[in-house]
Parts: C-alpha cells; structure tokens; sequence
C-alpha cells in the first residue's frame, strides 16, 4: 500500500440533505474565519432499492464552492471522479463480501 504525503488541513462538514435509508449529503468548508473563502461543495450519496440490493450514486457538486477555490477544485475532477469510482468499488466490495 502507497502512502501519499500532503499537508495537514481539516474542514468542517455540514449535513444538509437527509431522508432515511435515501440520501445523505454534506457541505465542507475550512473552520473558523476560513469558511467563508475556502470550501462550499456538496458530497451527496443517494440510495436506490433495485432489484438484488441497493443502487448507491455518489455526487460531488460545487456551485457554492467559494469563489475563491472554485477554479482549484474544478481542476480536481479528473482525479475526483476516479477517486469516487473506487469508492464505490470499495463500498460494493464490502456490502457483497
């Protein structure tokens, strides 16, 4: 396993979508006086009953990213979109054993 370095951040994430066993999302911004310029995008996962088990989408919406990081975040998708593949991948893999 590969470990990459970065640099420390933390950011606070708010629950602003919720329906039971449907859909859950969350919007993160940098703590404190930062949150107003850095941060703003929604992760969301929403649940679908299929037949056999559960279709699971997972979003990433940044229209009220910060003006400031938007442009950043936006050079992100690429790498986001892959990341969020294999976090499905992984989600299925443990749900199916």
């Amino acid at each position: 396993m590969s470990m990459r370095a970065g640099l420390p951040y933390s950011m606070v994430n708010t629950v602003v979508e919720f329906q039971e066993n449907r859909l859950i999302a969350w919007q993160t911004h940098a703590p404190g006086v930062l949150k107003k310029v850095i941060g703003g995008r929604i992760w969301r996962y929403e649940l679908e009953p299929v037949e056999g088990g559960t279709l699971v989408r997972e979003s990433w919406d940044i229209s009220r990213e910060s003006g400031l990081t938007k442009s950043a975040v936006r050079k992100m998708a690429t790498v986001t979109r892959k990341n969020m593949t294999a976090t499905l991948a992984r989600i299925e893999q443990v749900v199916t054993g």
